[in-house]
C-alpha cells in the first residue's frame, strides 16, 4: 500500500464535477515526469467516479490521503480550499456542498472516522465549480486552476510521504 494516496473524486459526465479527476490526472503526469528523472515516490494516484462509500476501502492501509473534489458555491468559481480533516470534520458551511454524489464525501469521511477506518492524515482540496449539468468539459475557471492545483497537491503528497508511515 502507498504511504500517500492522492484521490480524485467526481463524475466525468457532469462538467465541473470532473475537476477532482482532472487534477489527479495532471498530478500523476507531473509525478511520472519526476520519476523518469530518477525520483521514486511512494505516492499512488487514483480516480474514483463511483459511490463515495467505496472510499473507505480505497484508502484502507494508506498512511495519508489527499482527496480532490469539486464543490458547490463556496466562493467564486475556481476557488480552491484546503482542509486537514485528520482530527476534525470539514467546516459546517461545506456540509452538503459535494457536487453530484448520492452520499457526500464529507459523510464518507465522517463514517470512516466513526468506524476507525480513516487514515491518520486526510487532506481535502475542494475547488468551487459552476456547472454540474450533464456533459463533458470543465469550465474555463477550473481549467485555469487545474495545473497549479495539481502541482500543489503533488508537493503536499511528497511532504506527507516523507513524514507518514503506513499503519
Amino acid at each position: 500500500m502507498p504511504r500517500v494516496l492522492v484521490l480524485g473524486v467526481g463524475n466525468e459526465l457532469r462538467h465541473d464535477d470532473a475537476a477532482g479527476l482532472e487534477v489527479v490526472r495532471r498530478a500523476r503526469a507531473l509525478a511520472l515526469h519526476a520519476s523518469r528523472a530518477g525520483l521514486a515516490s511512494p505516492i499512488e494516484f487514483r480516480e474514483h467516479e463511483g459511490e463515495t462509500l467505496a472510499l473507505l476501502g480505497l484508502w484502507e492501509g494508506a498512511g495519508a490521503v489527499i482527496l480532490v473534489d469539486a464543490i458547490h458555491g463556496s466562493g467564486p468559481v475556481g476557488t480552491v480550499q484546503r482542509f486537514d480533516v485528520s482530527r476534525r470534520p470539514l467546516p459546517a458551511r461545506l456540509e452538503g456542498s459535494s457536487s453530484t454524489h448520492a452520499i457526500a464525501v464529507v459523510d464518507a469521511i465522517e463514517l470512516g472516522r466513526v468506524l476507525g477506518r480513516l487514515p491518520r492524515r486526510v487532506v481535502v482540496y475542494g475547488v468551487t465549480g459552476s456547472c454540474f449539468d450533464a456533459g463533458r468539459g470543465l469550465s474555463a475557471e477550473l481549467l485555469a486552476v487545474a495545473d497549479p492545483l495539481a502541482l500543489r497537491v503533488l508537493e503536499e503528497a511528497k511532504r506527507l510521504a516523507a513524514t507518514v508511515a503506513c499503519p
